[in-house]
């Protein structure tokens, strides 16, 4: 996977969503286009006319499918499984969390992270690879936490009067597309609604001094060091200042002031104790999403410009993950084997020795090496992904769905697995099954009408039988009424 940036081309695709999906949410037909003399119906308490909580988690479902049928994800389940591992520690240190959050990563270069309602957090690789420490990242996660639970975006809704369709469509558009453009939240800011969403947006001042106060509360309640937040603004601030070219994206969206950064250093200073500010499980995922997200030539030309005393363990790792992007596998395992040897009870150069066999063409010593690690590991996420992987490699496709199936009956919803559950029963012959599970892998990215197409070609398998039917008709009616 090779670095880029948020095409224009999808911004205009992702404003076009979210205007829609904002009327479905709301029960409105959706519109032709905008209109300014539409008024925006009283939903929850009709006094602050916010939305209420069911709507917006509603609304953060629905935006979670938009996220990931627009936006490039990062879907590997090491990075994964520890962003969403990271943020639930700190939605459980609120107890105003509710537990419907989700967690992404986005390729991206850019510093920045985002929230939207009902809980969907998103966060840049740039921001995992230029972060100092654990605690930085888990810093702008809380802040971000913050504005969920605080319920921002509804409350921006409030306290206007009654305001029009029109402009809350272009508020909850420009959200989103301003995370990556400053000039594409000015065009989600169509002309005709311009003032009256702004006004909505200039309440970003309270919120992010807000969202700062509530985010250092969840910081030191997570364990991690309150300091980080204030450290990773002055960071910023200084960036903006000495390299006005390249100011990160991150301020276009949460400004950043010399008060604001004073207010949250005396609120740093009010907790004392031993927190946490880094751990070793987040230089390697940096370290692993930096050898994920770059271009692998140049990974491997840095590292042999590298002298060797500073070929650390972390620098070999990152140049393993290089060289198994680069096609060079048999190097890869070699390299993969000698950190094993170094550190043999590290979980990531366990793993990515089993994924430098499964490169290598030596699957059967890639399952010998990943049975202990899922017994002790049972249904996370990366140990399971490669089982999957080394089990169909060693034609041993049901077993491989089972592994899938459990944990997706646990409640873990990477759609990657979805597709994985696909590729097993392809593998096994189930042809109504595989067409199944690739439906429901893009249901969950908003592609309705291919997730359709993948349930009638269920229906017209060989090998349907009547239960798989009558709950993949169930399906279909459910996303097409007339089926």
């Amino acid at each position: 996977m090779t670095p880029s940036r948020i095409s224009n081309r999808a911004r205009g695709r992702l404003r076009a969503a979210l205007a829609l999906l904002l009327c479905v949410c709301l029960g409105l037909p959706p519109l032709p286009a905008f209109s300014s003399d539409i008024e925006l119906p009283d939903i929850g308490d009709p006094a602050s006319q916010a939305l209420t909580l069911a709507q917006e988690q509603a609304l953060g479902r629905e935006i979670l499918k938009e996220i990931r049928r627009n936006l490039p994800l990062i879907e590997d389940p090491e990075v994964t499984s520890y962003v969403r591992s990271l943020g639930l520690r700190l939605v459980a240190a609120r107890p105003d969390a509710h537990p419907d959050f989700h967690f992404l990563v986005i390729q991206d270069p850019a510093i920045n992270a985002f929230a939207t309602p009902g809980g969907v957090v998103a966060i840049n690789t740039g921001l995992l690879t230029a972060a100092r420490n654990e605690a930085e990242v888990a810093a702008v996660v809380a802040h971000e936490i913050a504005h969920v639970t605080q319920r921002h975006l509804a409350r921006r809704y409030a306290g206007s009067g009654r305001i029009d369709l029109a402009t809350g469509l272009g508020i909850l558009a420009a959200i989103l597309v301003s995370a990556y453009s400053t000039e594409a939240a000015e065009a989600a800011l169509y002309s005709s609604i311009a003032a009256g969403a702004q006004q909505q947006l200039d309440f970003s001042r309270a919120n992010e001094q807000e969202a700062d106060r509530i985010g250092i509360i969840t910081l030191a309640g997570a364990g991690f060091d309150p300091h980080a937040m204030p450290a990773f603004f002055e960071r910023l601030q200084r960036l903006n200042f000495t390299s006005p070219d390249a100011i990160p994206e991150y301020l276009s969206t949460h400004p950043v002031t010399t008060s604001r950064i004073s207010d949250s250093v005396a609120r740093a200073d009010q907790y004392q104790g031993d927190y946490r500010s880094d751990s070793e499980e987040f230089q390697l995922i940096q370290a692993r999403t930096r050898a994920l997200s770059s271009d692998p030539a140049r990974l491997l030309r840095e590292y042999e410009e590298t002298p060797m005393p500073a070929r650390t363990t972390r620098v070999r790792y990152t140049q393993a993950i290089a060289l198994q992007r680069a096609g060079r596998h048999d190097q890869a395992l070699a390299m993969a084997q000698t950190l094993n040897r170094e550190k043999p009870d590290t979980l990531p150069y366990q793993l990515l020795l089993a994924e430098a066999q499964l490169g290598a063409s030596k699957a059967h010593d890639a399952l010998a090496n990943l049975e202990p690690l899922d017994a002790v590991y049972p249904r996370y996420a990366p140990v399971t992904a490669l089982m999957a992987r080394a089990l169909m490699a060693n034609g041993k496709p049901t077993e491989a769905r089972r592994k899938i199936e459990a944990i997706l009956a646990s409640g873990h919803e990477e759609p990657a697995f979805l597709k994985l559950r696909a590729e097993a029963a392809a593998a096994e012959d189930l042809v109504s099954l595989s067409h199944e599970a690739m439906a429901d892998y893009y249901l969950a990215h908003g592609q309705v009408s291919t997730a359709v197409r993948q349930l009638e070609l269920a229906l017209d398998a060989r090998d349907l039988d009547s239960t798989s039917e009558a709950r993949i008709r169930s399906k279909l009616r459910a996303l097409n009424p007339t089926k």
